[in-house]
């Protein structure tokens, strides 16, 4: 199910019930980012935001304690950040545009050639959309850092839909805002 990406009030949020949500908030602090995930998941959950426990796992990842059954995903990078809530297990992440040169040792060879093929000025941003594709089914695994990157295979399948693969598939989908690149996984099919 593709998620529903909101920027804005949420009280303009206007879900269908059932799709994952991804809402873009100024990222102030810390504070800041646990009060829009537990108004988030208040909002969807249809219950009131002292009834909503965020916890992290033990490798540090956040979660939701209560309600049961609902999933939380969270990325900050330079005062923007992404508050995601589903059903099922999500991830995001979001990464700032720059025109640094691809790290091509974090990249699969086949990535490697997909992005080689491309002309020099687009390699940059391509590059950085698989990096967040990576990040996101890093981050949907639970303990992101113990996985190399470039374990981590990674299939552009349009403009925004992508899969990632690495002790399981996810299916992602990814917007370009101009000034950053921001990816969101579910699982397609766990290891």
């Amino acid at each position: 199910m593709t998620p529903l990406w909101h920027d804005g009030a949420l009280d303009t949020l206007a879900w269908d019930g059932a799709a994952p949500v991804v809402w873009r908030v100024a990222d102030g602090d810390a504070d800041g980012r646990h009060r829009h995930a537990a108004a988030l998941v208040a909002r969807l959950a249809g219950t009131r935001i002292g009834a909503v426990t965020l916890a992290r796992t033990a490798a540090g990842a956040p979660r939701v304690a209560q309600p049961a059954g609902w999933h939380l995903g969270l990325s900050r990078r330079s005062g923007g950040a992404l508050v995601a809530v589903a059903r099922r297990p999500i991830a995001v992440d979001r990464e700032l545009v720059d025109d640094a040169p691809p790290l091509w040792d974090m990249l699969t060879a086949r990535e490697a050639e997909a992005i080689a093929a491309l002309p020099p000025p687009a390699r940059p941003r391509a590059w950085l959309r698989r990096w967040t594709i990576k990040e996101a089914h890093a981050k949907l695994i639970g303990e992101p850092r113990r996985i190399a990157p470039e374990r981590i295979a990674t299939r552009v399948i349009d403009p925004v839909r992508a899969a990632a693969g690495c002790e399981g598939v996810s299916r992602c989908w990814t917007h370009d805002t101009g000034d950053a690149i921001e990816t969101v996984a579910i699982w397609a099919r766990r290891a």
